[in-house]
């Protein structure tokens, strides 16, 4: 799956690790949407932290704490944070 933000999943990666990056990608593109609705665009820094995230450089945990004191250009943060969370819920 190939994103308009973020760089490719490596194929060599181990299977599981590809499907947990697919997985925090999904949020952080989810992040991306809900904040563009909210008629924020993040930033090239805000793209910077959410690839962090998908390569588990950051755990969800950092990523949240990256997002306060909440300001508008975070807004792709806290709503990763929330999918996140609402999909452990699930």
């Amino acid at each position: 799956m190939s994103s308009k933000y973020f760089k490719d999943i490596p194929a060599d990666l181990p299977e599981a690790e590809q499907a947990a990056r697919h997985k925090r990608q999904h949020h952080a593109e989810w992040g991306i949407a809900v904040a563009a609705l909210g008629g924020t665009i993040p930033s090239a820094a805000i793209l910077t932290e959410l690839q962090r995230y998908i390569d588990g450089e950051l755990t969800i945990e950092e990523l949240a704490g990256l997002g306060h004191p909440p300001r508008p250009e975070t807004k792709a943060f806290e709503a990763v944070v929330q999918r996140e969370r609402l999909s452990r819920a699930a």
